[in-house]
């Protein structure tokens, strides 16, 4: 992956920049908040009733894990949408394609930098998420079951940024596409949850959910593949290219 000029590109620009730093102070202020406002709660009960319910510290887990969740959802397409639509705007596409790059090569390196922009987002909100280990914990299932769910979303979530990108050739319409798409599914996955939650099939029905995922993640990337192909054939239509 190392040897990928888009990978490479799109990391030394987040280096340098400062939205990946304003990023993760923003969302790990948010959890702070969180945090803060659970601990004054359980305290304030606590003066109230003369007793602290330690099992009320679990709530910070399951706020925490809410909130970076749903930040995942509205920060993901927000930031691979513009991966593609915005060379398209600025005319930079077209010397994208005439490079010696392959259509499989921008793809996985768009798709790759923005992963691991997630991920380091992800990492770096771990201090609040042990929070929960205060005075208790959660079943090691449900958080690796938490970190699987995250990692396969972070995929999909990149993978479709990058196909709506591709199709809709422009950043609202894309934004739009996979906006709608995304609470979509999470909305049905989500509603699943609360529907099973009292039943022996929840456990199927998340590794369901994260199989769906998976195939879709595959089926976005083929997708997207083809379509930079035919993009790239129908402005050069005189050179075939051969993929690496």
């Amino acid at each position: 992956m190392n040897d990928n000029p888009i990978w490479r590109k799109e990391t030394i620009l987040f280096n340098r920049g400062l939205f990946l730093p304003l990023l993760i102070s923003f969302t790990n202020l948010i959890l702070l908040i969180l945090f803060i406002s659970n601990l004054y709660y359980i305290s304030l009960n606590g003066m109230q009733t003369g007793e602290i319910r330690y099992s009320a510290f679990l709530q910070i887990y399951y706020y925490v894990a809410l909130a970076l969740f749903l930040f995942l959802l509205l920060l993901a397409p927000a930031i691979t949408v513009s991966s593609l639509s915005m060379e398209e705007e600025q005319n930079m596409l077209e010397l994208l394609l005439g490079t010696d790059l392959d259509s499989k090569s921008i793809i996985i390196g768009k798709l790759f930098s923005h992963i691991s922009t997630l991920g380091t987002l992800l990492l770096s909100t771990l201090p609040f998420l042990a929070t929960v280990y205060i005075y208790s914990g959660i079943p090691n299932l449900y958080l690796l079951l938490y970190f699987l769910t995250y990692g396969i979303s972070c995929f999909f979530l990149s993978a479709l940024g990058i196909l709506c990108s591709l199709l809709a050739r422009n950043i609202a319409y894309a934004s739009i596409f996979a906006y709608g798409i995304s609470f979509l599914l999470y909305g049905i996955f989500f509603y699943g949850i609360y529907s099973l939650q009292k039943n022996n099939y929840l456990m199927h029905g998340i590794l369901l959910f994260l199989f769906s995922l998976l195939l879709l993640t595959f089926l976005c990337i083929v997708l997207g593949k083809k379509t930079l192909e035919s993009r790239f054939q129908a402005r050069n239509p005189l050179f075939t290219r051969e993929e690496k």
